[in-house]
């Protein structure tokens, strides 16, 4: 029987570095990486879907725990400074890239008066929920409770003293100007406790430290405590609220000591984690990045229930949506797959949102920015409710029908509507939307919404060029080229696959995508090398597990009756892409976007948004048992054979598609070969 912590497979620091994977082989090698050449996951401790978190803080790019400057293409360059620790920050974002809103609030330096700014840690252990180090002569150790961070620093000699920068915030690496809170305000409600209100980008947060040692002293918005001869040890808690000053203190009004809460943070990423236990008998190191991936999946979105600063209504919201263009497809649907609770915040935040705004903003953070309907890509909100009702989520369905149609019908797609849309992809993302939400109109007796949108879901074919069967070329395209976005699965596969010539003729362009029957590429291995990236680009190839831009299209050869291609390509993938340790990620890891595909593909299910079934490819271990949110128990198994078949509760079944009514009624599914 599997060993019931889970925890102890962690590796909080996967994806926290370069990459740095095993050697590409078979059709792998065929793949060009264009993207970050990091996983930027952060180590900080946190709690499942956390409302707060404190860890290390380098000021580097771009969760502030590492030694890197901006990169978006190829691997980083490092900063000698990001080595060392300025000290402990708070709310962190988790493996995204450029998004422009990094958190890093309230760092708190634990130092003597003449402490040099960074030290460079030593003696570093984590977990899930706890993180600790040695800085100098200063042990250093954090740990969350539900509302508050924790911190306990331990000195060596008198003149200990805790520094807490509420002022600051952001990234801090070589050439970059600090981000400074705006309006900034300090309370003193007692000695030790101080409160502050700052406007940090364009959002008016609010803060409470309390500190076991009296706070003394306070210049540029830094306030210090210093311990008393003698005292060598000293506690703070933290915690911030986008609410109201009474929302962050009454954060702080829990006895749980330091150790309770690190138990306590183990005992609930234990029971998270335990969602999914794999087969006696796998290897330890395939543990360890299975189980690291499904921590790093289950980080974001952030449950923030009572606070709701959009509506001001009570009750379920989370933030914390900074990468949905690729939580949409993986992540969310897992969280969906999994956990019952958080899923039904998800949806009710999601709601309110396209409730209040008109439309259900691409990103959702603690910034003021989610009030500006921007397009990268479209839809991904709608996206995402549907794939929860078609995942059993409990929701108003004509509650969801009415936000999805509002969202897809917002003017700020009148561009798509009328065929001047400048990324043709955004194009398939209203239409496919449009296509799924009709079939729910339908479903639900509401023909006037059906009618509505069936004429959106048509305009998915504007996109191609039929005398290619891809996307037009002549178009921008957010991360990729038309290549990239081509093989993505629609609504209308069939019709699709019509469109390029048939069956036939659809595998070979797959086949050229992936690289079948080309030389081995060399992918960049220095830093900004722009040159081999362009390069690459030219290739139009699969981008391998790097670019979630076409992560979905191993998947496309289900469509066309080759699912051997797709346990190929996926195989190797697994094989090649993932690994224990800091490199253990092939690229951005986007709030558990690239994790999450990991899982699902470990499990051999993977989800189409909006649809009402799952695809079926060999899964990558032996088994696993899997307890659904609808409360039954799935049951996957990988059984060696010399012809491959699929069986689902001991029926033989040749369609690659297993309907999610069925899935989530629990079931054996097995895959031999």
């Amino acid at each position: 029987m599997e060993n019931r912590d889970f925890t102890r497979y962690v590796n909080v620091f996967q994806g926290n570095g370069d990459y740095d994977l095993p050697p590409a082989e078979g059709i792998a090698a065929r793949w060009f990486f264009i993207k970050a050449g990091a996983g930027n996951t952060s180590p900080a401790a946190t709690r499942p879907y956390g409302r707060v978190s404190v860890g290390p803080y380098t000021g580097g790019y771009p969760n502030g725990s590492s030694s890197a400057f901006p990169n978006y293409l190829a691997k980083p360059r490092h900063f000698d400074e990001g080595r060392a620790l300025i000290g402990f920050s708070h709310l962190h974002q988790s493996g995204t890239g450029s998004i422009g809103c990094y958190y890093n609030f309230a760092v708190v330096t634990p130092c003597y008066a003449d402490s040099p700014a960074r030290v460079v840690p030593a003696d570093v252990e984590a977990e899930p929920g706890y993180y600790a180090c040695t800085l100098g002569d200063i042990r250093c150790e954090v740990t969350v409770t539900e509302k508050a961070a924790l911190h306990r620093y331990t000195f060596a000699r008198d003149g200990g003293e805790v520094r807490v920068d509420l002022a600051r915030y952001g990234l801090r690496y070589p050439g970059l100007t600090p981000q400074t809170a705006q309006e900034l305000m300090l309370e003193y409600p007692a000695c030790d406790t101080v409160s502050a209100s700052g406007v940090y980008d364009g959002m008016r947060l609010y803060f409470t430290v309390c500190c076991s040692a009296p706070f003394t002293d306070e210049a540029d918005g830094v306030v210090t405590a210093a311990l008393p001869d003698g005292v060598r040890t000293v506690e703070l808690a933290v915690a911030v609220s986008p609410k109201d000053a009474v929302k962050a203190m009454t954060s702080l009004r829990d006895d749980t000591d330091f150790e309770t809460a690190r138990e306590q943070s183990r005992e609930q990423w234990n029971a998270v984690l335990g969602a999914i236990s794999l087969a006696d008998g796998t290897p330890a190191d395939k543990r360890e990045i299975f189980y690291s991936n499904l921590y790093h999946s289950l980080v974001k979105p952030c449950d923030r229930s009572g606070e709701d600063f959009v509506t001001g209504a009570p009750g379920p919201f989370s933030v914390d949506y900074a990468t949905l263009w690729d939580q949409y497809k993986t992540q969310l649907p897992l969280i969906f797959l999994l956990d019952r609770g958080m899923s039904e915040i998800i949806v009710e935040t999601l709601l309110r949102l396209g409730e209040k705004l008109g439309f259900i903003p691409k990103t959702f953070c603690l910034s003021d920015a989610y009030l500006t309907c921007n397009n990268e890509a479209r839809c991904l909100g709608s996206f995402a409710l549907l794939t929860a009702y078609r995942f059993g989520v409990p929701v108003d369905k004509k509650r969801l029908l009415r936000v999805v149609r509002d969202d897809i019908l917002n003017p700020a797609n009148n561009d798509v509507m009328t065929g001047v849309c400048k990324d043709v992809s955004q194009i398939l993302d209203v239409a496919d939307c449009a296509a799924y939400a009709a079939d729910l109109a339908d479903e639900l007796g509401e023909p006037a919404i059906a009618a509505e949108l069936r004429p959106v879901a048509e305009l998915w074919r504007t996109a191609f060029d039929a005398s290619t069967g891809l996307l037009r070329e002549d178009s921008d395209f957010y991360e990729g080229t038309n290549w990239n976005y081509s093989f993505r699965p629609l609504h209308e596969m069939a019709a699709r696959i019509a469109l390029a010539g048939g069956e036939e003729k659809f595998v070979a362009s797959l086949d050229r995508f992936f690289g079948y029957g080309a030389p081995p590429v060399v992918n960049p291995t220095v830093p900004d090398d722009g040159e081999s990236v362009e390069k690459g680009i030219a290739l139009r190839r699969f981008e391998g597990f790097n670019n979630e831009s076409d992560m979905e299209a191993p998947f496309a050869y289900l469509y066309a009756g080759r699912p051997d291609r797709t346990a190929d390509v996926i195989g190797a993938g697994m094989r090649c892409m993932f690994t224990t340790g800091e490199g253990g990620l092939p690229g951005n890891n986007d709030s558990g976007g690239l994790s999450s595909y990991y899982v699902w593909c470990a499990l051999g299910l993977f989800p189409i948004p909006g649809a009402d079934y799952v695809l079926l490819t060999p899964p990558t271990f032996g088994g696993a048992t899997v307890a659904l949110a609808s409360g039954k128990t799935l049951t996957v198994r990988r059984i060696p054979a010399d012809t491959p078949s699929v069986r689902w509760n001991g029926k033989e079944t040749r369609d690659s598609r297993l309907p999610l009514c069925e899935l989530l009624q629990g079931g054996t599914l097995e895959f031999e070969g």
